[in-house]
């Protein structure tokens, strides 16, 4: 059985073949030796022409013989069912090999996806427009040649760059168009004068939509890099334009921190405590950065307050008090001219961090999540900075003992959520303490 399977499929095999030498090039880097190895044979037997194969084999032959007959429907009815069926059992078979792909590649599921989906459209191309096994060879190398000549500028970005490339889109498209040609491959099931070896009107025309279908694919791929590179300049533009924030913005602070009396590295502490806090929390990765940039500005208001109050060694007064809590004020009428997420983001901050959950707060008394999430997750790393560092009115708590007073004020002071990732990722904290000690 093996020798008729190989004299018949041979081509097919090959393009496997050349499927495991083109992943195993993206894998040489990750993995050597017997890894490589065993990884090649797994790429092998999961590769789109293989898993066909064997599909054809043992499942749609099997039902072409033995089940489409048990409903004893006309002959062009049971080829349309049949065909039906195939495109069906194509779409199911290769859910599981696309994620083994993606284990094997290590990549994300949906750029690996893409990548195996672009095999899977070349492979079935090739199928369609074909008249024989060794054709079927050539018109397989001939696109790959194509496609390597229209992307011959582009690999080397897509490589280096997949985090700017959006590949979903890309994902869907191929899948459509995949679909588009498991029809067209499966028409000659329905209209017998396309399964001719000698060319006619319909075969002709047949092949001329794959064709425009492929180049379709080609053309709107070429298209997703030229989009990524422009977002890609895009966002470097503006990721510059956030560092030069971020440099004002922490020397702002650091002004800030100077005339307050605070140790140097609190800033830092904060902020980095404050990005910790933050993951637990906020999904959006430009969000955390935002506000761990935002969160240097929360005591820009005690620029305002008087150097006598803000210098003072000892316990402040009633009325010196009421003066210093006026910052988070000032605070809010500095930010309020600027523009932009990061500026915005501060001014809440700087307005809400002495608000507490149960309302006890200052200056508006605001309570639970009325209090912004950026302020809820300031006011822990704040205040757990404050009690372990050294001030010229009180020397450092011990670290337990101040993780003991945040757990102690959950849902009095602070934010039960926030509080709960605290203790979670207490470690975290600690080892920025220690990192950045005064």
């Amino acid at each position: 059985m093996f020798i008729p399977i190989l004299q018949y499929y041979w081509p097919r095999i090959l393009v496997a073949l050349l499927f495991v030498g083109a992943s195993a090039f993206m894998i040489s880097r990750k993995k050597q030796g017997i890894d490589m190895l065993i990884s090649c044979l797994i790429l092998f037997f999961i590769s789109c022409p293989v898993v066909s194969i064997i599909v054809e084999i043992f499942i749609s032959n099997s039902i072409a013989i033995h089940l489409i007959p048990l409903f004893k429907l006309d002959f062009e009815t049971s080829r349309a069912v049949y065909s039906i069926f195939l495109l069906v059992i194509d779409l199911l078979t290769f859910i599981l090999p696309i994620y083994i792909y993606h284990k094997v590649l290590g990549e994300r599921l949906i750029i690996a996806g893409t990548i195996y989906v672009e095999f899977l459209l070349q492979d079935r191309f090739a199928q369609v427009i074909s008249f024989s096994a060794l054709s079927y060879f050539f018109i397989y190398i001939i696109d790959l040649v194509i496609l390597g000549l229209i992307h011959k500028k582009d690999l080397e970005y897509i490589s280096n760059h997949n985090d700017f490339i959006n590949w979903k889109p890309v994902f869907f498209y191929y899948l459509a168009l995949y679909v588009l040609m498991d029809i067209c491959y499966g028409a000659d099931y329905i209209f017998p004068a396309l399964d001719s070896d000698t060319p006619n009107i319909q075969t002709i025309w047949l092949a001329t939509v794959v064709i425009l279908a492929a180049f379709s694919g080609a053309a709107f791929s070429k298209l997703n890099v030229i989009v990524s590179k422009e977002n890609e300049k895009k966002i470097r533009y503006m990721r510059k334009f956030q560092e030069n924030q971020t440099d004002i913005i922490r020397d702002f602070a650091t002004i800030s921190e100077a005339k307050s009396g605070e140790t140097g590295q609190h800033i830092r502490r904060v902020s980095e405590y404050t990005a910790i806090l933050a993951r637990g929390i906020i999904k959006d990765s430009t969000d955390i950065m935002y506000i761990k940039v935002a969160s240097m500005m929360h005591d820009i208001g005690k620029l305002m307050i008087p150097n006598e109050i803000i210098e003072k060694p000892g316990k402040l007064s009633p009325e010196e008090y009421e003066t210093v809590k006026t910052h988070s004020e000032f605070g809010d009428s500095l930010l309020s001219h600027s523009e932009g997420e990061i500026m915005t983001i501060a001014r809440t901050i700087a307005y809400e961090h002495h608000e507490r959950w149960d309302g006890h707060g200052y200056p508006r008394g605001l309570k639970g999540d009325s209090i912004s999430i950026y302020a809820q997750i300031v006011s822990v790393a704040d205040v757990y900075d404050a009690l372990t560092s050294k001030r010229s009115y009180k020397e450092p708590w011990d670290p337990l003992e101040a993780r003991i007073e945040i757990i102690r004020q959950k849902g009095h002071q602070f934010s039960p959520k926030v509080v709960d990732n605290f203790i979670d990722r207490y470690d975290e904290i600690e080892e920025i303490r220690k990192k950045y000690a005064d």
